[in-house]
């Protein structure tokens, strides 16, 4: 009888010290974590209203960074920046003129009619001087007097102005004028080239990197607005790894220590803990764990560069950490 117990014994004995021995290696040699493979992606949409003209990609397609998925119609804007080209054009012309000067020819034509009014007016102070002495005598009319008078005034006029235009042409424009039609150049510059941005950026859309179109929601024709989105496109090389460890597991994972990411097919590729929480949470109900769900856990990050684009999407996986 005594010899039963003993063996009965020693049998539960050997059973405790495997289990305990299961449990250790499992906890201190290898720490295993479950969670998902995080969705990461970036709805696309137009910088400005229009009609869809083109669209390049579809659904499933991987595309590379900078490529053109769509575009918009932009006949719209083409006429717009006809019209403001050529009034660049006519604002550059009238800066070159205001920078450069005036011709000789305008010049030398100026000179002449100053010189031809000169002669003008000292024949019409001549005449008037004639006039007044002659009607001193009563040999000529008053109103004759006064014709001479107000031709001799009018010639005085003509002449100031011939004087101040080639003055004008001689001495260059004043500084607030050339100013005033460089900031007009500017300005229809600044225009144009926003116009030309609405057409070659706002109107377009590209990928902002190498990823994977997950959905396509128009069509050529359709109407669209900066605020609708056309594509939904993911990150399908860089992806990140969200799992969840309890505390007596959190001894054994450290930031930027490497690890093993498992699918259920027993598809395995190598990541790196980039992020390790501070802050204790119950398990989400999307986890697919070992543990009881009410436990409280802790949010672990890995990143995994999958260029063979192994892992999935949304992808239930485990991560083991040595």
């Amino acid at each position: 009888m005594n010899k039963k117990i003993i063996a009965l014994l020693g049998v539960s004995l050997v059973t405790c010290l495997a289990a305990l021995a299961y449990t250790y290696q499992g906890q201190g040699n290898l720490t295993r974590a479950h969670g998902n493979v995080d969705i990461r992606q970036s709805s696309l949409s137009f910088e400005r209203s229009g009609k869809i003209r083109q669209l390049f990609v579809d659904e499933g397609q991987q595309v590379k960074q900078g490529q053109i998925l769509a575009t918009l119609d932009t006949q719209d804007l083409d006429h717009q920046i006809k019209i403001k080209l050529q009034q660049c054009k006519k604002s550059q012309a009238a800066l070159d003129e205001m920078t450069t000067g005036y011709r000789q020819e305008d010049i030398n034509q100026a000179k002449a009619s100053v010189d031809r009014l000169e002669n003008s007016y000292k024949l019409a102070v001549l005449t008037y001087e004639r006039f007044q002495k002659l009607f001193k005598t009563k040999s000529t009319s008053e109103q004759q007097r006064d014709d001479t008078f107000f031709k001799m005034e009018e010639t005085k006029g003509l002449l100031n102005e011939a004087k101040a235009k080639y003055k004008l042409l001689t001495s260059g424009n004043r500084e607030e004028d050339v100013l005033k039609a460089q900031a007009d150049h500017d300005s229809c510059k600044a225009q144009l080239e926003y116009l030309n941005y609405q057409k070659n950026e706002q109107s377009v859309i590209k990928a902002p990197y190498d990823g994977l179109i997950r959905t396509r929601k128009n069509e050529v024709g359709d109407m669209t607005s900066p605020s609708s989105s056309v594509f939904e496109i993911s990150v399908i090389d860089k992806k990140r790894v969200r799992v969840y460890a309890t505390q007596a597991q959190l001894q054994n994972i450290k930031l930027g220590s490497k690890v093993s990411v498992d699918d259920s097919l027993d598809n395995s590729i190598e990541g790196q803990v980039g992020y390790i929480s501070n802050t204790a949470m119950f398990t989400p109900k999307t986890v697919q764990t070992e543990d009881l769900r009410a436990d409280l856990v802790y949010e672990i990050r890995v990143d995994v560069v999958d260029k063979d684009n192994v892992l999935r999407l949304g992808q239930p996986v485990s991560v083991s950490f040595e």
